[in-house]
């Protein structure tokens, strides 16, 4: 009798380790599996279009998989312009089409130029660093250095180095026309492309 009864005894251990054993590894495996769908940082709240297509600012996001579907690039007589991600981040150069916020109806283009991925990048994502550097003007990067007109060494936007580009051989020699024959001044910023330090002459 007493055997019997230190049978039951050992028997109903067991069956408690076992329950034990297997309610902590179950816990463990939907602990991991939680831990590994969540998000490090929390995605930004991009509104969506009609068709179901986010759009967006890039700067509302540090990920490549959280940018939306419809990338603001601009605007034009009040009109928002938007570049599809997938022209965005295209690694060949060309003319991508620009929408309007329902990525439905053409209403632009831009050039994507090269990208060159050797240049380091500021705290606001922004390439910097010498043209010379650039396998071609494509590819030169957004804050390029230069000197200012009193010395000071600095950097100079891409774009405003670079002016308006011309849509037709026409409008090229408006632009042309229009300049003054003394050059242009434009801003000498620092590395963060935010302050103006100076001002850089443009011949």
């Amino acid at each position: 009798m007493r055997m019997y009864s230190n049978g039951i005894k050992i028997l109903i251990g067991v069956i408690f380790f076992v329950c034990a054993v297997g309610g902590a590894l179950a816990f463990q495996s939907t602990f991991a599996k939680s831990a590994i769908n969540q998000s490090p940082t929390n995605p930004p709240h991009y509104t969506e279009n009609k068709n179901g297509q986010t759009y967006g600012s890039v700067e509302e996001t540090t990920s490549i998989e959280m940018l939306p579907d419809l990338i603001h690039v601009g605007r034009v007589n009040g009109i928002a312009e938007y570049l599809l991600k997938k022209d965005y981040l295209s690694e060949l150069v060309h003319d991508a089409p620009l929408y309007d916020v329902d990525g439905k109806t053409i209403i632009g283009s831009f050039h994507i130029g090269a990208k060159n991925m050797n240049y380091p990048k500021n705290k606001n994502g922004q390439t910097y660093g010498s043209a010379t550097d650039a396998a071609s003007p494509d590819a030169e990067p957004e804050l390029i250095r230069a000197i200012g007109v009193d010395g000071t060494m600095g950097y100079v936007l891409k774009k405003d180095l670079d002016g308006e580009r011309p849509q037709s051989p026409e409008e090229a020699l408006a632009i042309q026309n229009s300049r003054s024959p003394g050059g242009r001044d434009i801003p000498l910023y620092d590395v963060d492309g935010e302050n103006i330090i100076g001002v850089f002459h443009v011949d």
